[in-house]
């Protein structure tokens, strides 16, 4: 019996001596946690404090506290003499808007660059526009570097409408006053994606455009309807017409013309970021990436270019460059069915020396999301451990050969989970998740949900523990019913639950898609929370054939009323419908 097992109570309710029904509700948060909206999970070696303790130590926090502020009122009391030496003073926000968050952005972007823009029955004001794209430089751009600087974006912000309009929808989540764009943009910005004559017209602000829709993804119900995938295929193809991958040729490609240096880098950032963004949803899919490793990439790779990429593209590219050359080697043979390779396990300890000289390489400079991004590529080679013909299909855990894998995906498991907590804090308001944050957390947990059935052989109770924080990330971050982000709350709890009762060890069924085989395979498991005559249909989409079912059998009466041949608002069943889609995330 695990330790968690004999220990009920979260350490919270611990702590307050209170009654605790994290065991019944889990993976979901306790109710007192939940309602707090504190991190809910148990630790049987954790000791209360005793109150004077407790209170002696929170005197201790005010009475810093009160330090830190007296400090930072006495450097405030000398910022007029530093006036007096020249140093600008603050400017009305109404007119001009700037950032300290990063220096390159300090310089303020005037609202008189811009003019009123519209696209339907949407304004978006000169100065609304200042400072979202302020925000999105000071707040987005770094995570995914493929734009050029914030003035020279400013400069030419109205050249392509599409990029204009996925930049301010983007950016506007990461504003007090215009949160409210992001929703109302959604619809527009589909419309502008399906602009073909707008990729002709300009090739580079589309194929920019659409990199970052796939980056920072709006929100969806399914992952079928999820259009990143479709997004990165258009990129691509749009950029190779374009000859964005050929930079040194584009007169080739566009006649008589040149491109001076600032063009190349241009060209040369957004392919790299077609790459990076194809080889993630690839992985996450678990299908060959379309896009070659071509000069362009190879050439960033090994600095054989004068100028370099932005620190942040660079460590990305180079880690999807290990994901890309993991998913071809190990799943993606031409001498199997399935793609995968014999014998892997010496081929995975080649490819973890590789990755362990690239995380040296990178650590002096690595933020949260190259870490998490990092380690799901170290999660994605261990796991081609559970599918490797070497081993004992049967019983994985007397293998002494996969013991010390089963512990490394474990480690690398709850670190991403760790880290994309300490990244999008639960209690913090809802903002959008990188590609990097998503496919990892998601990934992480399809992970430790196969682990449940090692737990004897492994900590079981920091995987139940890390397992309960996934489900409360993604419930933080669930805006719209029966989005994506509910579908896998739904699918964590059902499979949670059921245990180890259908998660006998051994190899996952699923073998032909590559690294995402035990994802694949907890998402077909997790089919069993439906109906057995639901699942006799074997509808395109189960979870709304579900709810169609339910609705029948509970719910019709209560929107038809009484009388059955009354005739009622088709707009009313329409709304009370609400159609869901299925997909391989949201099952």
């Amino acid at each position: 019996m695990s330790s968690r097992a004999k220990v009920a109570t979260c350490v919270n309710c611990r702590q307050m001596k209170v009654r605790c029904d994290a065991k019944e509700l889990f993976p979901a948060a306790c109710s007192r946690c939940g309602k707090k909206g504190l991190r809910c999970f148990i630790d049987p070696s954790f000791q209360r404090t005793a109150k004077r303790k407790r209170a002696e130590e929170l005197e201790k926090e005010l009475r810093e506290i009160k330090a830190t502020s007296f400090a930072s009122t006495s450097n405030a009391s000398a910022a007029p003499e530093d006036n007096l030496l020249g140093s600008p003073t603050e400017q009305p926000r109404a007119s001009l808007v700037s950032s300290s968050a990063y220096p390159e952005y300090s310089s303020a972007v005037p609202s008189s660059a811009f003019v009123t823009q519209r696209i339907g029955e949407i304004e978006v004001s000169p100065a609304a526009i200042a400072e979202i794209i302020t925000a999105f430089f000071s707040f987005c751009h770094e995570d995914f570097p493929i734009l050029p600087d914030l003035l020279y974006f400013v400069r030419g912000y109205n050249r392509c409408k599409f990029l204009f309009w996925v930049v301010i929808a983007i950016g506007s989540k990461s504003t007090e006053n215009h949160q409210q764009l992001y929703i109302q943009l959604h619809p527009h910005i589909r419309l502008l994606a399906s602009d073909l004559d707008g990729a002709v017209e300009h090739a580079l602000g589309t194929v920019q455009a659409l990199l970052l829709l796939c980056w920072w993804p709006f929100p969806f119900q399914a992952t079928r309807n999820d259009p990143s995938w479709s997004y990165s295929g258009l990129a691509v193809h749009t950029a190779l017409r374009a000859g964005i991958h050929r930079p040194h040729h584009f007169s080739d490609f566009m006649y008589n013309d040149r491109l001076d240096d600032a063009g190349i880098q241009a060209f040369r950032k957004a392919w790299i970021g077609c790459f990076i963004v194809n080889q993630l949803l690839a992985s996450e899919l678990g299908v060959p990436s379309t896009v070659p490793v071509d000069n362009t990439i190879a050439s960033a790779l090994d600095g054989r270019t004068s100028s370099r990429l932005p620190k942040q593209l660079e460590q990305h590219l180079r880690i999807a460059y290990h994901s890309y050359n993991i998913c071809n080697t190990l799943g993606n043979s031409d001498a199997t069915t399935s793609g995968l390779v014999h014998g892997s396990l010496g081929i995975i300890k080649i490819l973890e020396k590789g990755l362990q000289e690239l995380e040296i390489e990178l650590a002096p400079d690595m933020t949260t999301h190259t870490a998490i991004a990092l380690l799901r590529v170290k999660l994605q080679l261990q796991s081609f451990v559970f599918t490797d013909d070497q081993l004992d299909r049967s019983d994985l855990r007397i293998e002494n050969r996969a013991a010390d894998h089963l512990s490394k995906v474990e480690t690398y498991s709850t670190k991403i989970i760790d880290l994309a907590a300490q990244a999008a804090p639960v209690r913090s308001a809802p903002h959008i998740w990188t590609i990097i944050l998503r496919t990892s957390v998601v990934y992480a947990a399809h992970i430790l949900l196969r682990l449940l059935a090692y737990s004897e052989n492994l900590d079981g109770g920091l995987i139940q523990n890390s397992i309960g924080q996934a489900w409360m990330l993604f419930n933080s971050q669930s805006e719209l019913e029966n989005d994506s982000w509910a579908r896998l709350r739904e699918i964590i709890t059902y499979l949670s639950r059921i245990g180890t009762s259908q998660n006998t060890p051994g190899a996952p069924s699923v073998r032909a898609r590559m690294s995402a085989n035990i994802a694949i395979e907890s998402i077909w498991r997790a089919r069993g929370r439906f109906s057995e005559e639901v699942l006799r249909e074997r509808p395109s989409d189960y979870t709304e054939a579900e709810a169609m079912r339910d609705l029948m059998r509970f719910g019709l009466d209560l929107i038809i009323g009484d009388d059955p041949f009354e005739e009622t608002d088709p707009t009313l069943l329409q709304e009370s419908l609400l159609p869901v889609d299925d997909d391989f995330e949201g099952a």
